[in-house]
C-alpha cells in the first residue's frame, strides 16, 4: 500500500488538475467547477454539507491571499491572511 500523501501534495495535485483544465481553454473558474461536480455526484451528502461549512469558512481567506496561480508550487505563495494563514489547508 502507497504511504498516504501530506497535504501540500494533495494541494499540488489539485492545482496541476486545475492548470491541465486551463489549458484546455476553461477558465480557472470553469475548471474548478467541473471538478466540484465530479465531487458532489460522487460524495454523499454530508461530505457536501461539511464541504459547504469548510467552504463559508475559509473561501474568503484564500480569495484574500496574495498568491500566483502560475507559480508552480504552493510554497511559493502566501494563500490567506494573517487571521487564517494556513487557509490552503
Amino acid at each position: 500500500m502507497a504511504d498516504k500523501l501530506g497535504s501540500e501534495y494533495i494541494v499540488d495535485i489539485i492545482e496541476a488538475t486545475v492548470r491541465v483544465l486551463v489549458c484546455t481553454g476553461l477558465s480557472r473558474e470553469q475548471a474548478l467547477q467541473v471538478m466540484l461536480s465530479q465531487l458532489a455526484v460522487q460524495v454523499s451528502p454530508e461530505i457536501m454539507k461539511m464541504a459547504v461549512s469548510v467552504s463559508e469558512k475559509y473561501a474568503a481567506a484564500f480569495n484574500e491571499g496574495d498568491w500566483d496561480p502560475n507559480s508552480s508550487s504552493y510554497e511559493s505563495t502566501k494563500c490567506g491572511t494573517t487571521k487564517r494563514p494556513f487557509a490552503y489547508l
